[in-house]
C-alpha cells in the first residue's frame, strides 16, 4: 500500500471517527472480516457497522475484498485497499503534558515555541489517532535532500541536528553510520518513543544525496523511552551497491 504524505480532508474527516479508527485498526490486525464477524468483535450493532463502513468505502479507506456464495446468503468480507497513515490509540493527555514540560524546560522563547509548535502539531494528530512516523520520516528525508543541497557536505546534518540538542556524534562503521544525539530537545520529556522520526528521516535524505547511496535509517535508543541518547544507525537499502569511483 502507497504512503500519502497529504491526506485529504474527506479522509482525514473520515478518521475523526473512534468508531472507524476502531474498524481500521482491527481489519489491519486481522485481515478482511464480515460485517458479522465486525460487530461481534467491537459489540455493535450490525447497522452500525455497516454505516461505517460505507462511510470508509466513501473515501477508498475500505471495500469489499470478496464473496462467499456458496452459503445460503452470500458473505461479504472487507479490508483495507488503502492506508494514508497507520492508525494508533490516541495519546493526547501524553502529549499535552510534554507540551506543558517544553515550556517548563527554561529554554529561549524562539526555541521553546518551535518546540511547543511542534509538539502541538503532533498532539493534534494522536487526539485523532492518527500515527504520523511514516508522514514524518518520509518529509524528514525530503528536507535532509534540500540540506544537502543548500551546503554540500555532511557537515550540514552535523549543524542541523545541533539546534536540537546538546552534542552530536557520528561514527562510520564499515558501511553503517552511527548518530548519536545527547539532550534531544524534541523528545526528551515524551512518555513513549523512538519518537524522533523526523530526524532519521533528515539523516537519511542527507547521507543518500550526498553519498549517492539509498540510505535507510531506524532509531535503536530514544531519550523518548529514557534512554541516556537517541541513537540512529544509517545502513545502505538492501541491494544497494557502492558507486564506483
Amino acid at each position: 500500500m502507497k504512503l500519502m504524505i497529504n491526506v485529504p480532508k474527506e479522509i482525514a474527516k473520515a478518521l475523526d471517527s473512534k468508531t472507524r479508527r476502531e474498524i481500521l485498526k482491527l481489519l489491519e490486525e486481522r485481515g478482511s472480516m464480515t460485517i458479522s464477524d465486525i460487530a461481534k468483535e467491537l459489540n455493535m450493532s450490525k447497522s452500525t457497522v455497516h454505516h461505517h463502513l460505507q462511510e470508509l468505502r466513501k473515501v477508498g479507506l475500505v471495500d469489499v475484498i470478496k464473496e462467499d456464495r456458496e452459503t445460503p446468503l452470500p458473505k461479504r468480507y472487507y479490508g483495507l485497499v488503502r492506508r494514508p497513515v497507520r492508525v494508533s490509540e490516541p495519546k493526547l493527555e501524553d502529549a499535552s503534558k510534554y507540551v506543558m514540560k517544553v515550556l517548563e524546560r527554561g529554554e529561549d522563547l524562539g526555541t521553546s515555541m518551535a518546540l511547543v509548535i511542534a509538539a502541538a502539531y503532533r498532539a493534534v494528530l494522536e487526539s485523532l489517532g492518527i500515527d504520523a512516523s511514516e508522514v514524518l520520516y518520509e518529509l524528514g528525508k525530503e528536507v535532509g535532500k534540500r540540506l544537502a543541497e543548500l551546503e554540500p557536505g555532511e557537515d550540514v546534518l552535523r549543524k542541523g541536528l545541533e539546534i536540537i540538542a546538546e552534542s552530536v556524534e557520528f561514527r562510520q562503521e564499515d558501511d553503517r553510520v552511527v548518530v548519536e544525539i545527547e539532550g534531544c530537545r524534541e523528545c526528551s520529556d515524551l512518555p513513549y518513543g523512538p519518537a524522533c522520526h523526523l530526524e532519521a528521516g533528515i539523516i537519511a535524505g542527507v547521507l543518500s544525496s550526498l553519498r549517492e547511496l539509498t540510505y535507510e535509517v531506524r532509531e535503536i535508543e530514544c531519550c523518548g523511552e529514557g534512554a541516556h541518547k537517541c541513537v540512529f544507525v544509517a545502513e545502505p537499502a538492501t541491494g544497494e551497491e557502492h558507486p564506483r569511483s
